[in-house]
């Protein structure tokens, strides 16, 4: 028997809850449902870092926010063809890999609290609201409904 390695995200793709779901009122039960249907099926689910506390894209809003060559190229490349840089800017919001590359959020302190230097890369805008230590207080978090998911996997 197959057994499949079962995965929405990973350090290509744009974060999933952005992608699939909802980054506003309905982001946690996207979050969890989005959880389940993983779970739901045959094989080993893997968690990218962020899908456990429903982290979104980080809505950068300049070109000079991204690092991802793939994405740099793409804009300089499209805006010599005459494309609008808010347009271009829009594509990278929904599409960029750097939408997954952003530090993991580990509180509302300085850089998400994930480190005392400087970042490589900017943070999500959201990460004083979701951020590991606020989904530890909070007994309806994404992070906190996993194992209950788990359970019934």
């Amino acid at each position: 028997m197959a057994w499949n390695a079962l995965f929405w995200c990973n350090h290509d793709q744009p974060r999933i809850v952005s992608r699939f779901g909802d980054e506003g009122e309905y982001r946690v039960p996207a979050a969890k449902m989005l959880a389940m249907v993983l779970h739901g099926m045959q094989g080993t689910p893997y968690i990218y870092q962020g899908e456990e506390i429903g982290m979104t894209n980080p809505h950068f809003s300049r070109i000079t926010d991204y690092r991802d060559v793939e994405s740099l190229n793409m804009f300089a490349e499209l805006r010599n063809d005459g494309r609008d840089a808010d347009e271009l800017l829009a594509i990278l919001a929904s599409k960029s890999r750097d939408n997954s590359r952003t530090p993991m959020q580990w509180s509302n302190g300085d850089n998400a609290g994930f480190t005392a230097g400087e970042p490589w890369i900017g943070l999500g805008d959201n990460y004083q609201q979701i951020n590991v230590e606020a989904a530890l207080a909070d007994d309806s978090s994404v992070f906190l409904h996993l194992p209950k998911v788990n359970r019934t996997a």
